[in-house]
């Protein structure tokens, strides 16, 4: 037997049947610094992240979206909430394909939590230790309401629909705390919110961190120029699109879609990095990166998260680009061929190749979801290029028509 202790690892695992997941196939993911979920629609790859996120946010999700009625309730509410908003008629544990469910989490410290699914009455419950705790929080907010605004989320879950945040930010920013929206998108909201003024102090001092300037110089280029935000005049406090080479913001609404899409998810990023480590998020849930991309601002996009993995962020992102993947790779295949050696002429930055040991790919499908790195420790990307080579074969076949047979 080892005289060394093990060390912990985080992970999540799934017990009986929930949704895409079956029962008879265990599901048991560990989390490393970059995971991704890759796989077709509706196998589960938002839903674990979802699930995820929940336990990694617990103590601050739960005080800042609790139920008067009991510690239960308020996890319902909180689990539900994450998928859908409050109006809402349809509970998440009626998708059970099973009596029970137990999804059960582990923290890289050794923390255990676990909550478990009801299909008969459609609870949503905590179990013990993980109850305990819950109750504990609760009881503080309860005694004392103001303990939910000291906390600061642990957290950032980055919603699919980005594009939303620039049609409303500007014009009916309380839309974007409406109730009727699930909780992921109300807390990217105020997250944002905190970002403009952070965005707001930086160009009111004519200048920006280090860290910030790298994520521009990582992205600004294949974006076609940059987010800023107003700080005076009839604009103040309204968020702009700044073209490259050019001096004339225009409206956020009137950027493209690939900008409108992104540049919530850049600028929050670029925020992070000004605020003090105990204030901001470790770990980033981000929902498909590549959405409405050229695939030259995905590669870019790629980097700038591993940037941010390089820097002591967790990140996890669910993608169906095989231009991510092969990003991914190419990071990875840097770090094992050039170290930490700088090299021009097109070679990655040091600062944005990513250690393997740090990365890892699950294939959602079947009901359940495994690993796909090969033996060289890369994603394995033909479980998406397999669809290329499908329209490969069927544009043979096409071209063959007429000449070969009729």
């Amino acid at each position: 037997m080892s005289m060394h202790p093990e060390i912990a690892q985080e992970k999540i695992s799934v017990e009986g049947g929930l949704g895409p997941f079956k029962e008879e196939i265990p599901l048991e993911l560990h989390i490393k610094p970059l995971t991704v979920f890759i796989g077709p629609q509706g196998t589960g790859k938002s839903l674990l992240s979802q699930l995820l996120y929940f336990f990694r946010d617990a103590q601050y999700l739960l005080s800042n979206h609790f139920s008067q009625e009991s510690p239960d309730a308020t996890v319902r509410k909180v689990v539900e909430g994450i998928r859908a908003g409050e109006l809402t008629n349809r509970a998440l544990a009626s998708f059970l394909t099973t009596p029970k469910v137990r999804v059960h989490y582990s923290s890289e410290r050794g923390d255990q939590k676990e909550i478990a699914f009801y299909r008969s009455n459609r609870q949503i419950n905590p179990l013990s230790p993980f109850k305990n705790d819950v109750a504990a929080w609760l009881q503080q907010v309860i005694d004392d309401p103001s303990v939910s605004g000291r906390l600061f989320a642990k957290a950032l879950f980055v919603p699919a629909e980005r594009t939303f945040y620039s049609r409303f930010i500007n014009v009916r920013p309380a839309l974007l705390g409406e109730s009727a929206l699930p909780i992921t998108m109300r807390e990217f909201s105020k997250t944002l919110s905190r970002a403009a003024d952070t965005h707001q102090m930086w160009q009111r001092e004519r200048g920006i961190p280090p860290e910030v300037q790298q994520i521009n110089d990582i992205v600004a280029a294949e974006l076609g120029g940059r987010a800023t935000i107003a700080t005076r005049g009839r604009f103040a406090r309204q968020w702009q699109w700044l073209p490259e080479n050019s001096q004339q913001p225009l409206e956020i609404e009137m950027a493209s879609s690939g900008q409108m899409g992104t540049w919530p998810l850049v600028s929050t990023i670029q925020a992070l990095l000004g605020w003090p480590a105990s204030q901001r998020p470790q770990y980033i849930h981000i929902e498909e990166p590549e959405t409405h991309l050229h695939p030259a601002a995905q590669v870019a996009i790629v980097k700038m998260l591993a940037f941010l993995v390089n820097r002591g962020f967790k990140l996890v992102i669910t993608t169906h680009s095989l231009e991510l993947l092969y990003a991914i790779n190419n990071l990875i295949l840097a770090y094992q061929r050039l170290g930490e050696s700088e090299l021009q002429n097109g070679f990655p930055s040091s600062q944005v190749r990513l250690n393997p040991e740090n990365v890892i790919a699950y294939l959602f499908t079947d009901g359940t979801a495994y690993p796909v790195m090969t033996e060289s420790s890369q994603i394995d990307e033909g479980v998406l290029g397999r669809v290329l080579g499908n329209l490969e074969i069927e544009f043979n076949h096409l071209m063959a028509h007429g000449i070969l047979w009729e």
